[in-house]
């Protein structure tokens, strides 16, 4: 009988030692998936981070681009007026000559 006892309470140490190392497994489960957590949401806030810096670059390259073809428009419409400006006493003859002779001059 006294076999019997030790057994029975050897295997409830056993259970209880098995229940242990259960919750603790559990438990370092939890731990490394809170981790994984913390480390999903550092990389998706480095993407991101990532992401806005290439957009932001891609702005400013546009924004300077936009700037230079804004200055080489603003040229060519600068010599465009001065070479109209300068034909406009011509044409201010021609259309005085129309009008005073009416085509009989």
């Amino acid at each position: 009988m006294e076999a019997l006892n030790q057994i029975r309470e050897a295997e409830a140490l056993a259970e209880e030692l098995r229940q242990d190392a259960q919750r603790e497994a559990r438990d370092i489960i939890k731990g490394v998936e809170e981790a994984i957590a913390v480390e999903n949401r550092q990389s998706q806030q480095f993407i991101r981070d990532a992401q806005q810096q290439v957009i932001d670059s891609a702005r400013a390259s546009a924004l300077r681009e936009i700037e230079a073809i804004d200055a080489r428009m603003a040229a060519k419409r600068g010599k465009a007026r001065e070479e109209a400006e300068k034909r406009v006493p011509h044409a201010g003859r021609l259309i005085f000559e129309r009008i005073v002779c009416d085509g009989d001059c």
